[in-house]
């Protein structure tokens, strides 16, 4: 009997021990599970060739004992958007080469999750040059002691996506650098870093330390308000929508009635510009639009969806009583005073392509080479010489003016405007809303902006 008592305490116990252990390695796994990398340091690093730190590099010519050349590196701007500038020149001042370089880049997220991978949108652009191009920009995941320049051998690297082509070296271009492999899980009190080249031995690093413990939350589904010199308004054909630049391909902007959904794309592809004038929508109408950066295109052969950061910007508009022509599909032409760049459906293009020109006001009236305008809504536009004629056909409407003179014929019948087409620059321009009205469309201004805003039905 005692025997008995004695097996039923010790199978007990041994029991209980065993759970108790099983729950022990469970919390423990669950504990692993929820470690991540916390973002603890960022540090700007200085070219050791900086002219602050070494002067005026100098060396010889090669084939002279007299002649040196000076080179000197210099650096301005702060985390997230830097210009860096590598001058050469002749002992007596005479320039050799340059190069002046511009890197704006996303700080890497300050939470790095385990088995997963990473990123952030970066650009890289040349300033100016003569007989040098720009340096590589790049970035690496490596040990939280590493450097910009350095690497260990089991470095991650960060490379962009072009097509099939993954890009290593950043130059010239937009893009957003993603690490090629996931994200390894550490230990508690581990470090790594993210190190960013930036050229010329300059750089960032973003170190992080392993913790245990529930992740920070994520609040980036949460929509941020219009940041300074962003907008929107209501005018006579539906919502006009501006933002703040982002680093990125393009832009999704999201339209939609309820304002706990982010709604449709008011495009099929991304937008170029950094403003668009929404004309397909209902009169009296209050819309809810979002604004996402588009960080990857699609690849629909590899099964690869498009990939869109997080909300830049939100905003919300009424439309007016009444919205020109509602329920027709329509398109529309943005050009803002001043700017050599319109808008054609959120698409951004020259104006005057390779020659800088912009639209300017002239007597009250705006005055655009009406060439770009034309045969962007499908039509052409005739010059004669000999007589000083315009002739612009677009949308079943031939519309003739002269250069100087206030004289119009509309589909053979003539009229009068108050201001004649006049030359600029070696270019000829002439009233936009005379010649888009003409045209069988409709020019909305708005002033806010300075913008004058064409639609026309498909």
């Amino acid at each position: 009997m005692r025997k008995g008592i004695y097996r039923f305490v010790i199978v007990s116990l041994v029991t209980v021990l065993f759970l108790a252990a099983i729950a022990f390695a469970s919390n423990n796994v669950d504990a692993a599970s929820t470690g991540g990398w916390h973002l603890i340091e960022t540090k700007y690093h200085i070219s050791s060739s900086d002219v602050t730190i070494k002067g005026a590099i100098k060396s010889r010519v090669m084939g002279t004992t007299e002649g040196y050349l000076l080179d000197t590196y210099t650096a301005e701007g702060s985390e997230g958007d830097m210009t860096f500038t590598h001058s050469r020149v002749y002992n007596n001042g005479d320039p050799v080469a340059h190069i002046t370089h511009q890197v704006v880049w996303d700080t890497p997220s300050a939470y790095l999750a385990p088995n997963q991978k990473t990123g952030f949108n970066l650009e890289a652009k040349t300033v100016s040059s003569n007989g040098w191009s720009q340096p590589a920009v790049y970035a690496n995941f490596d040990a939280g002691d590493i450097n910009p320049g350095s690497v260990t051998s089991s470095y991650i690297e960060f490379d962009a996506k072009e097509g099939e082509t993954s890009i290593r070296e950043i130059r010239d271009r937009k893009a957003y650098l993603e690490s090629r492999k996931e994200i390894p899980e550490g230990r508690p009190g581990d470090k790594k870093r993210i190190i960013l080249n930036l050229g010329h031995r300059y750089g960032y690093t973003y170190t992080y330390e392993w913790k245990e413990g529930v992740p920070p939350t994520d609040t980036t589904s949460t929509a941020p308000t219009a940041p300074t010199g962003s907008g929107a308004e209501a005018f006579e054909s539906g919502s006009r929508i501006m933002w703040q630049p982002a680093t990125g391909l393009g832009y999704r902007l999201f339209r939609s009635t309820s304002q706990s959904s982010l709604g449709i794309s008011v495009t099929d592809f991304f937008i170029t510009s950094t403003s668009y004038a929404d004309v397909n929508v209902e009169p009296n109408t209050t819309y809810y639009y979002t604004v996402k950066p588009v960080l990857a295109e699609a690849r629909p052969l590899e099964g690869i969806e498009e990939k869109l950061g997080s909300a830049i910007a939100a905003f919300t508009v009424k439309t007016g009583s009444v919205v020109y022509k509602p329920g027709s599909f329509k398109h529309f032409i943005m050009l803002k005073l001043e700017s050599p760049y319109m808008s054609v459906d959120g698409i951004s293009q020259e104006v005057d392509p390779g020659r800088g020109t912009a639209p300017v006001i002239i007597a009250g009236r705006t005055m655009v080479p009406i060439r770009a305008v034309v045969e962007a809504m499908g039509g052409t536009v005739d010059w004669d010489q000999s007589t000083q004629k315009i002739t612009l056909k677009a949308r079943g409407n031939t519309v003739v003016m002269w250069l100087g003179k206030t004289d119009i014929t509309v589909n053979g019948v003539s009229k009068k405007m108050d201001i004649a087409p006049t030359t600029k620059n070696s270019r000829t321009f002439v009233p936009v809303r005379f010649a888009a009205e003409n045209l069988s469309c409709k020019v909305d201004w708005i002033n806010s902006t300075q913008e004058a805003v064409i639609v026309y039905e498909e």
